[in-house]
């Protein structure tokens, strides 16, 4: 296959998990949705042939055959080298050996559970591949599911399928995504609880939960399948005051499997105390972000509750994406 260009940029959304976080890898469903807020890669053909990838965030790596360099600091590696991946596996897909300078941008931070790792293996392939030829969406959604397992090892694919098509979906492993048609767009916020949390931990401590209480898991497991299945049906009808019920029904089954914390509860009942109709954590919990729907009519007074009243914790409407990957 013939190199079509000598650089390129794609972008792709980040996401909330409405319903069925960590359930969602044992095969019960999960409902996400990408947002507003956008990673980008910039891509260009370099002399050597040597892969360097750099970010806003001050991580930064170069890789040549198997080798891996880094510099900044000393994380980076469990960060970048899964990203190299990325790129790499698309050359051997297309059959070079070139140097590429990458360049990622986000326009959230990362490690809060907005799904940073999967819309930059989606935007990375995307940028990467449509130097050859224009990008398929199905195939970029494959590669770049296969290089985020580096980073999330149990990850069930859903955060690239999200990352890559956009909109809202409800999601199985075992039957991939179908998208929602919602007649509304959610009225949705997101507030940071500022606590950083390793996903590959909490996945961890969920599996362990379960290998110890099967029994018990067994039956939240079925608990989140109802609530996904009910969340689905009120996404299509725009029953928000039943959809915010599900929210807090949901947070319950995420308090049991030890994934929520203090301060996740504590942002959830102020945001209930403002106003909102319903309010969950959204990812793999142990911090990163809270999300509360509220009253459609009342969007600009709930704002302002939780603005003036929480403004450390970062709060901003959400909006939902509906153009996935793109490429620049």
């Amino acid at each position: 296959m013939r190199l079509r260009r000598r650089s390129s940029e794609a972008s792709a959304p980040g996401k909330v998990v409405l319903f069925g976080e960590h359930f969602v890898v044992y095969d019960s469903p999960a409902i996400l949705a990408a947002i507003d807020r956008r990673v980008h890669a910039k891509v260009r053909i370099s002399r050597g042939k040597e892969i360097t990838i750099s970010s806003v965030h001050k991580l930064a790596g170069s890789a040549r055959a198997e080798s891996l360099n880094m510099q900044k600091i000393p994380d980076s590696k469990l960060i970048l080298e899964p990203l190299v991946e990325c790129a790499k596996a698309v050359l051997l897909e297309r059959g070079y050996k070139i140097g590429l300078n990458i360049e990622l941008s986000s326009y959230f931070p990362v490690g809060i559970g907005l799904g940073s790792s999967a819309a930059c293996c989606v935007a990375i392939t995307a940028a990467v591949d449509s130097l050859f030829h224009e990008p398929i969406r199905k195939w970029i959604c494959t590669k770049a599911t296969e290089s985020e397992r580096r980073i999330h090892h149990n990850s069930s694919g859903a955060d690239c399928s999200i990352c890559t098509y956009g909109g809202i979906m409800y999601f199985t492993k075992k039957n991939g995504l179908k998208r929602i048609r919602a007649k509304k767009d959610l009225p949705l916020a997101l507030l940071n609880t500022k606590e950083r949390h390793s996903t590959g931990e909490l996945v961890s401590s969920v599996k362990s939960y379960r290998e110890s209480n099967y029994p018990a898991f067994k039956v939240l497991a079925g608990f989140s399948k109802i609530i996904s299945k009910e969340a689905l049906n009120a996404i299509k009808r725009s029953d928000y005051l039943r959809l915010g019920g599900l929210m807090n029904q949901n947070q319950t089954l995420l308090q049991e499997i030890g994934v929520s914390t203090k301060k996740i509860q504590r942002l959830i009942d102020l945001c209930l105390k403002k106003g909102a109709w319903g309010a969950k954590l959204t990812g793999a919990g142990g911090g990163g972000c809270v999300i509360s729907i509220f009253p459609p009519n009342k969007h600009s007074t709930f704002f302002s509750r939780i603005e003036n009243n929480l403004k450390k914790y970062e709060p901003f409407p959400l909006k939902i994406d509906y153009d996935g990957v793109l490429i620049h």
